[in-house]
């Protein structure tokens, strides 16, 4: 019997470059807020200095990402003299126009190829504390789960993403690979929920989690060697 079922993924700096992504995504955000909102005076930039204040009220918007940015959107337009019925509504168009450029993702075809390689044989699907969407990114016919911290209510380092997957999968916590870019937000967690963990290095983070991945790639084209190796036992 195969030792692995199922490869869950980080998304964000896993399979892409999110900064890139965000920058453009927030880029295209203050375009379309300075059009349709010219008396707004902040910036998207300016608005993280808002962020503390909506989560000082709201701290369970921390695992509500998509909500929490549509929040200081609004916050930042009452502030600007905006009403707090057109706030509202124009901050939802404004989530909205971030979110289809949010996604706006081309995949790496290396990562599809090794995605496309390893569906069919093991169940893939996804674990993440951003908001991306995988019906967007074309990456649904690949996974068959897909789970973001605003659907569970709990970020990761929480273990609530990994139990989420082991109950959809229902497969033991040995028989599942999670691929993450992140040692304390990634592999710590998924170590502590008995997960075999394969750490994408990443030069942004600097600081070392508490416990060590089973295996550490340099590149995404490495992963099926080692998932064979786990299979083997090698």
């Amino acid at each position: 019997m195969k030792r692995i079922k199922v490869i869950a993924f980080d998304l964000d700096d896993t399979l892409w470059d999110s900064k890139p992504v965000l920058i453009r995504a927030e880029q295209y955000l203050d375009e379309w807020l300075t059009t349709r909102v010219p008396d707004l005076q902040y910036t998207v930039a300016d608005m993280r200095d808002l962020r503390p204040l909506v989560l000082h009220d709201n701290p369970e918007l921390a695992h509500y990402i998509t909500e929490l940015r549509r929040r200081v959107i609004e916050i930042a337009m009452q502030l600007s003299g905006l009403g707090h019925k057109e706030s509202k509504a124009l901050s939802q168009e404004a989530i909205k126009v971030f979110l289809a450029a949010r996604n706006e993702i081309n995949l790496p075809q290396e990562t599809m190829g090794i995605i496309r390689a390893l569906f069919g044989e093991f169940t893939l699907g996804s674990l993440t504390n951003g908001n991306a969407n995988i019906h967007s990114l074309g990456l649904s016919p690949y996974f068959s789960f897909a789970y973001a911290a605003e659907d569970v209510g709990a970020s990761k380092p929480a273990s609530d993403l990994f139990h989420a997957a082991l109950r959809h999968t229902n497969c033991r916590p040995p028989e599942m690979v999670y691929v993450g870019d992140d040692p304390l937000l990634d592999i710590d967690p998924a170590n502590a929920v008995g997960l075999r963990t394969v750490m994408l290095q990443n030069p942004r983070h600097t600081e070392p989690g508490e416990t060590e991945p089973d295996e550490i790639i340099t590149r995404i084209t490495e992963l099926p060697d080692i998932i064979e190796r786990f299979q083997t036992g090698d």
